[in-house]
């Protein structure tokens, strides 16, 4: 099989692979059901940007917590849902975020002299990848997608740049506008800083002074229009574990990408003088989220970032192999037994196999959620109807059914037990709010075996909830209603 047959089916074969892979994915993204935690969260927030309600209006409390992200994505999913289904608008917006940030990927090789299949190659690598690693943010309500999009958009423009002052500061205005989507994207925006001091102090101060602005007018927008609390809920402190920050690294991200990350980590030694900007990227992308991952309730997908760089590396890594011995001027000796074109293309092989390891394992796990994906709707709505049935505040380990259930806003379970965490304070918020029957319906996730009749006990076993507030709960409200994932409670 010549080179160019390889390249091309090894680019079919992971055409196929993400086409099956989305299936799932994409039919999820109608459900009612919520994907993730975050999801709720999100909703909440994008629908008071959409209301014209402020962001960082108030302090942050013990109640509702921290609006700790930029407003940039909920103003821009209250805008395109166009008074329709936020949490829809937002899952097609993340979908269509994740296929442009792979797409610029590959416009980015092509700017560095990558040739088109070895670009489309990096596109779908990306993609894959980031499937197989955390399913279920694809077309989820999330903001990190989107931001991913807009800071890749930002390097592209960058290396597009040359002498173009207008592409630097569009460049900046794309970082900026990521930045203030997702505040951790700070790693692609300093390699281009550090590059454009190696390279041209004119044009770092351009593009530095285009940063400097563009930011000033998101900072000033968000003051005028959501309020002057901004940092306040942004730098709220994080409980931090070291132990599960790395096993995060070791046994989850660097295992799934261990061979994307060799492969990254060999070119940056060996070219770091040669492609400063790209092995910057990649050590600054990396390093930033081997240092936030152990924050509590800092999720997987603080790694994309990283992914996207090792992803631009390796693409580089087989463009160079793929012109090994093709120079314009003949070489001397005979011709070398294994070519460049052949390397390059065993490489790239190799690279989707290591990626694609997991993908039946997905596969499997996609067609037995697929199954139950009618189920879990009817659960989920059947909750809903009764929690808009039941007449005044509801508490949601859901926070998506309380949005569903037109409940207002007054209850982040998430923030009580972080509370605790942080050592901020000793007590549960949230138990004399239960003692008292505050609230008139409470909703909390099912556990494995808890949709059969187990002894109330198994109750108490709980990430987001203290033992204290499972005896108060069970001591002043009942259970009425059961489904496969969920738990209604309405006071005795």
């Amino acid at each position: 099989m010549s080179a160019r047959v390889l390249k091309f089916a090894v680019i079919a074969t992971m055409l196929v692979t993400i086409f099956l892979l989305f299936q799932y994915p994409l039919r999820r993204i109608d459900s009612d059901s919520e994907i993730n935690f975050n999801e709720g969260w999100n909703a909440y927030r994008q629908a008071f940007a959409r209301d014209g309600m402020p962001l960082y209006g108030s302090p942050p409390d013990l109640s509702t917590g921290a609006t700790n992200y930029p407003p940039v994505s909920f103003h821009l999913v209250g805008l395109l849902s166009f008074h329709g289904d936020i949490v829809r608008t937002a899952r097609w917006i993340s979908l269509l975020s994740l296929l442009a940030t792979a797409i610029f990927i590959g416009l980015i090789l092509s700017e560095l002299g990558a040739d088109s299949v070895i670009a489309v190659f990096a596109t779908l690598l990306y993609i894959l990848g980031i499937t197989v690693f955390l399913p279920d943010r694809l077309g989820m309500d999330d903001p990190q997608l989107l931001a991913e999009a807009m800071t890749t958009a930002g390097l592209y423009l960058y290396l597009r740049a040359k002498d173009s002052a207008l592409l630097l500061s569009a460049s900046a205005l794309a970082f900026c506008a990521a930045i203030f989507t997702k505040q951790n994207l700070i790693a692609f925006p300093a390699a281009v800083a550090i590059d454009l001091l190696i390279r041209s102090r004119r044009r770092f101060a351009i593009w530095c002074g285009a940063v400097v602005g563009f930011s000033a007018a998101f900072l000033a927008l968000t003051f005028a229009h959501d309020g002057r609390y901004f940092f306040q809920h942004l730098l709220v402190h994080r409980a931090y574990s070291w132990d599960a920050g790395l096993g995060s690294i070791t046994h989850l991200y660097l295992l799934t990408f261990q061979g994307v990350m060799l492969v990254a980590l060999v070119w940056t030694l060996c070219r770091f003088r040669a492609q400063p900007l790209v092995a910057l990227a990649f050590l600054l992308s990396n390093a930033l989220a081997f240092v936030l991952v152990g924050g509590d309730g800092v999720d997987l997908n603080i790694y994309f970032n990283g992914f996207a760089a090792a992803i631009i590396v390796c693409g580089l890594a087989v463009a160079e192999v793929d012109r090994i011995h093709f120079g314009s001027e003949p070489q001397p000796g005979p011709s070398p037994v294994v070519s460049g074109h052949a390397v390059a293309a065993a490489l790239m092989m190799t690279l989707f196999l290591c990626v694609a390891i997991r993908v039946p394992e997905r596969l499997r796990e996609a067609h037995l959620r697929q199954q139950y994906m009618s189920d879990d709707d009817a659960g989920f709505r059947a909750a809903v109807d009764l929690m808009k049935a039941t007449p005044g505040p509801a508490l949601c380990e859901s926070l998506l059914a309380c949005y569903r259930a037109g409940k207002p806003y007054t209850f982040d379970t998430y923030t009580a037990i972080e509370e605790i965490k942080s050592h901020h304070t000793d007590e549960d918020a949230s138990v004399p709010l239960l003692r008292s029957r505050h609230f008139a319906v409470i909703q909390l996730d099912a556990q494995p075996g808890e949709a059969m009749n187990q002894p109330p006990t198994i109750y108490r076993q709980r990430s987001r909830f203290t033992s204290e507030f499972v005896d108060t709960l069970l001591e002043n409200y009942r259970l009425v209603l059961r489904t496969s994932h969920m738990l209604i409670f309405v006071p005795k």
